[in-house]
C-alpha cells in the first residue's frame, strides 16, 4: 500500500463494515488524522458521497473533513482523528443531565449536518464520539444522501434505528425526518430505557400508548421526553425537526442560568435564580411585578396603566429580551427598561 508521501502510517488498521481504516499522521501539519477506504464499485461511489457531504461541513459536532487523496486504486478520505469513545447503549442511564448535555450536543451536530443539505442515514451510538474534552462528534457518513436526491431502491441502513418509511419496497423518497427518529432511538439507547416492543419490529409499528417515554423515564422532564416521543412518531411529519429538538434540550440546559435587569431611574433590580421576583414602582403608583421561572421572565402582578414596548401588559406575559416598561400614562408616566442575559451551553 502506497500513501502520499505527505502521510505516515502511525498506528494499527482497522477494517469496518464500510471500509478500511488507516491511523496516520500529517507530517505537514504534524497532526494525527485516519484515511478512510472503502472497497468495490458500490463502496466507492459511496464513498464520493461521504466526501461530498463532508466537504460542505464545518461544526464543532461533526468529525471534519481535510483531504481525498489516492491510496493505490483506493480513494481515501483524510479525516480529523478524534481521541476518545463512542457511545454505547446505557452510557447516560444513571444522569439524566449527563443524557440532555449528550443529546443536546449530538442534536447540534445533527441541526449543522441538516443545514448543510445532507441527510446522515445512519445515525446510532457508534456513530458519535466523545472526545477528551468531552465534546460529542457524529462521523461515519457512509450512507449519507444530500436532500435533493434522498431516494433509495434498498432497504439499507441499521436495524432497529431506521424509520418505518425506509422499510417501503422499490423506491423510497425519504426525508430529514429519518435522522429524528434515529436520534430518538439512540436517545433512549443512551438512557437504556424501555422502548415499546412496535418500535423493536421490523418495520417498526405505532407505539400504542403515546406518552410511553414519560414513563419508561420518569425523571426525564416531561416536555423532553414528549419531543422524544414526537421523534419516534410513525409518520415522519409527524416528527420535529432536529431544530425544534435542539431548542427544546437547550432550554433545560439553561434552567436558572439567566440575569434580568430592571432600571428605572435610581432603581436597579437585578432577578437570577437567587432573586426570582422583583417589583418596581412609578410615582404615581403604577407598578409591575416580574418572575423568573427558571426558564422565562414573567409578569405575576401589575396595578394601574402599565405597557410593555407599547402593548398592554397581562398577567403571565413574558417579557422580551429588551424593553422599554411604561408605568402609568400621560406627563406623570415612568419608564423602565428591562434586559436579559444571553447565556450558551458550553461544550
Amino acid at each position: 500500500m502506497t500513501l502520499p508521501t505527505r502521510y505516515e502510517l502511525s498506528g494499527t488498521n482497522d477494517s469496518g463494515g464500510m471500509g478500511d481504516i488507516l491511523y496516520c499522521k500529517d507530517k505537514h501539519l504534524q497532526r494525527d488524522v485516519v484515511i478512510k477506504l472503502l472497497k468495490g464499485d458500490a463502496e466507492q461511489r459511496r464513498l464520493f458521497d461521504e466526501q461530498r457531504s463532508l466537504i460542505q461541513l464545518r461544526s464543532k459536532h461533526v468529525v471534519q473533513l481535510y483531504d481525498v487523496v489516492k491510496v493505490g486504486e483506493q480513494v481515501g478520505l483524510v479525516l480529523e482523528f478524534i481521541q476518545g469513545e463512542d457511545l454505547t447503549n446505557g452510557a447516560c442511564q444513571s444522569d439524566m443531565n449527563g443524557l440532555v448535555e449528550t443529546l443536546w450536543q449530538v442534536a447540534c451536530g445533527l441541526s449543522d449536518i441538516h443545514d448543510a443539505g445532507i441527510i446522515h442515514r445512519d445515525i446510532k451510538p457508534n456513530n458519535i464520539r466523545r472526545d477528551c474534552s468531552d465534546v460529542i462528534k457524529v462521523f461515519d457518513f457512509g450512507l449519507a444522501k444530500k436532500i435533493d436526491s434522498a431516494k433509495t431502491n434498498s432497504v439499507i441502513g441499521t436495524v432497529g434505528f431506521m424509520a418505518p418509511e425506509l422499510w417501503k419496497r422499490g423506491e423510497v423518497e425519504f426525508t430529514k425526518a429519518v435522522d429524528v427518529y434515529a436520534f430518538g432511538i439512540t436517545a433512549m439507547a443512551l438512557a437504556n430505557a424501555n422502548v415499546p416492543r412496535e418500535l423493536l419490529e421490523y418495520p417498526p409499528l405505532p407505539a400504542p400508548n403515546p406518552n410511553w417515554a414519560q414513563v419508561s423515564l420518569p425523571s426525564l422532564d416531561a416536555d423532553i421526553a414528549q419531543v422524544l416521543e414526537q421523534c419516534l412518531a410513525y409518520s415522519p411529519t409527524d416528527r420535529p425537526s432536529i431544530v425544534e429538538v435542539e431548542n427544546v434540550l437547550r432550554r433545560h440546559l439553561l434552567k436558572d442560568k439567566h440575569k434580568g435587569l430592571l432600571v428605572m431611574d435610581a432603581q436597579v433590580k437585578e432577578l437570577n435564580s437567587q432573586n426570582r421576583r422583583a417589583k418596581i414602582t412609578s410615582s404615581v403608583g403604577a407598578e409591575i411585578t416580574i418572575e423568573y421561572d427558571g426558564y422565562d421572565f414573567k409578569v405575576v402582578a401589575y396595578v394601574g396603566d402599565v405597557t410593555v414596548n407599547n402593548d398592554p401588559v397581562r398577567i403571565g406575559y413574558v417579557m422580551p429580551g429588551a424593553s422599554v416598561i411604561t408605568l402609568g400614562s400621560g406627563s406623570n408616566r415612568g419608564f423602565v427598561t428591562f434586559d436579559i442575559s444571553n447565556p450558551e451551553v458550553v461544550s
